[in-house]
């Protein structure tokens, strides 16, 4: 019998970041979102343990306000999530934030498979020793 496949939701406004990163992880069933509604909704559907999440969204692409906002939207639905805030803020301030707001881990673009393979088998663990 094949092990079930372990949920991940990418949320990246760039089609292309979100194509880069779904076909990347192949060891996971990928759903994407675009936007903090398409993600909330897709969260609420699929109840991934770990999401990678970008801060500059539409209608505030330029800042983290929408990324903020989906991040504490996701763990007061379930703080037992592991998000991975996968950003191209230059701001330290906003990774530091990121993390005290939360987030697992703060990883900056562009993203390198390799090492963004590590920081989500990390989460996953984390995820899966929370509930043993």
């Amino acid at each position: 019998m094949m092990a079930e496949k372990r949920k991940l939701l990418i949320v990246d406004d760039d089609p292309g970041i979100r194509n880069q990163l779904k076909w990347g992880f192949e060891g996971f069933d990928v759903v994407t979102a675009e936007n903090r509604e398409n993600a909330l909704q897709q969260f609420g559907w699929h109840r991934p343990a770990v999401v990678t999440l970008d801060l500059g969204m539409p209608p505030d692409a330029e800042g983290c306000k929408e990324g903020f906002a989906t991040l504490k939207q996701i763990l007061q639905k379930a703080p037992d999530t592991k998000v991975i805030i996968v950003s191209a803020t230059e701001d330290q301030s906003n990774a530091q934030k990121a993390v005290d707001s939360g987030a697992f881990e703060f990883f900056p673009k562009p993203v390198d498979i390799e090492k963004l393979s590590a920081i989500l088998e990390r989460a996953y663990q984390a995820h899966k020793s929370n509930h043993e």
